[in-house]
């Protein structure tokens, strides 16, 4: 019997011992760079992550690891374009994961990018046109980005999916408060207490911050109204309420309410009162103003910030000698500086 060259028969083995010996650089960069991220040096990563990704360019897993380097090192720019050079991929392999796309909505919500977070969502439903999940996404980045005739498309289809989720009748809710439809807004919300009556002040709260934007201030009264009947013990529905009374041009019952708020939770009456003071501020009240500011003071003596506030608001009122005399007060506050032996 012949027997095969020994060249032959070991060619295999050597292939197998040079891609070996080709993949131990690379493999050693990635534990190198993998290793600076584990202790905390994201920057120093990336220079090594970018090396893997130019030699390696299919190898995707490269690729995120130079994208979460960018995004802890503060280059949220790049890693961005990192996140959607991967998210592409999925696109065009019809195999969506979802997440470089989850990184990229947090991304750009966090950047307040409204027009790249609408496309990232646009395509996304393209791929996964009955994800419920991504749709909801698509709603909200629609209404963020001020197309509110789109994101009540995509919410009455939500709704029309789960008629019984009180989420979607919420977000369909905010979709026409955006459009000025308050009547069908309130609808929406009262079918969403309905259907969970056990999260109503979820419900109303939020659809009365939503009226007041949307400069319904008496309907938003009524929304608190409903959150107090519920919760008369949250001071957070007391200060909501007292919001819409100043609104109303109601300042004293707006005092009254905050009272209940501040009488409710003694260790932050004091901020209570700066709030209210601050907004009567904004609506050119001040001698309301005057007033909240100097209960917040007497809760909270030391607070440099109510004294300043308060000064401002006698400034505002023509009060000038009772402002300085609170800037003086403020001066006093101010530690002695110590002089040395």
């Amino acid at each position: 019997m012949m027997r095969k060259p020994a060249g032959i028969a070991s060619c295999p083995r050597k292939q197998f011992m040079h891609s070996l010996t080709a993949e131990a650089p690379i493999l050693f960069d990635r534990n190198r760079a993998d290793d600076l991220m584990k202790s905390g040096c994201p920057a120093e990563a990336v220079h090594i992550y970018r090396g893997l990704v130019e030699a390696r360019p299919d190898e995707d897993s490269h690729l995120l690891a130079l994208a979460w380097a960018l995004h802890d090192s503060g280059q949220t720019a790049e890693a961005a374009a990192c996140f959607e050079q991967l998210f592409r991929k999925e696109l065009a392999r019809n195999l969506f994961s979802g997440f470089a796309y989850d990184e990229l909505v947090r991304i750009y919500r966090e950047g307040k990018n409204g027009e790249a977070l609408v496309s990232v969502c646009e395509r996304a439903a393209a791929a996964q046109p009955e994800d419920i999940g991504i749709l909801q996404t698509l709603g909200e980045a629609y209404l963020s980005a001020g197309n509110a005739a789109q994101a009540l498309r995509i919410f009455e289809k939500l709704v029309e999916s789960e008629p019984d989720a009180p989420e979607r009748r919420c977000s369909l809710g905010d979709a026409l408060l955006s459009m000025g439809d308050f009547v069908r807004a309130k609808a929406e919300y009262n079918r969403a207490a309905e259907i969970d009556p056990a999260a109503e002040t979820t419900f109303f709260s939020r659809l009365a911050d939503g009226l007041l934007r949307a400069g319904d201030a008496e309907g938003a009264k009524a929304a608190w109204e409903k959150c107090l009947a519920a919760r008369s013990d949250e001071p957070l529905f007391w200060m909501g309420l007292g919001d819409c009374l100043a609104d109303l041009g109601e300042p004293v019952a707006s005092e009254d309410a905050y009272s209940r708020a501040a009488d409710l939770h003694l260790e932050t009456a004091g901020s209570c009162w700066y709030r209210l003071g601050n907004l009567f501020t904004k609506k050119g009240l001040h001698a309301h103003a005057v007033e909240a500011f100097t209960k917040a003071i007497v809760i909270d003596p030391g607070n440099p910030l109510h004294l300043l506030r308060l000064a401002a608001s006698h400034a505002a009122s023509g009060q000038d000698g009772l402002a300085a005399s609170v800037l003086r007060r403020l001066e006093a506050l101010k530690p002695t500086p110590s002089t040395g032996s």
